[in-house]
């Protein structure tokens, strides 16, 4: 399902480093989002935050998520 980026809510998380993203981008530029982000039915992020911000970066306004 295509989810708007500004909806995904982004609660306390474990992982506070999320490394270099370039190469993600990268892969998002040349082949687009291969696994989609998964939030929950409040739109909270569950899994996904590096593809998610790798997406903000790139100017996307929404994103393919599972619930």
């Amino acid at each position: 399902m295509l989810v708007a980026i500004k909806d995904i809510k982004i609660k306390r998380r474990v992982r506070k480093d999320l490394g270099n993203l370039e190469d993600l981008k990268d892969s998002l530029r040349t082949y687009g989002l291969l696994n989609p982000v998964t939030i929950n039915s409040k739109y909270e992020l569950i899994a996904g935050q590096r593809r998610l911000e790798a997406a903000k970066a790139l100017g996307w306004t929404s994103i393919n998520a599972n619930i």
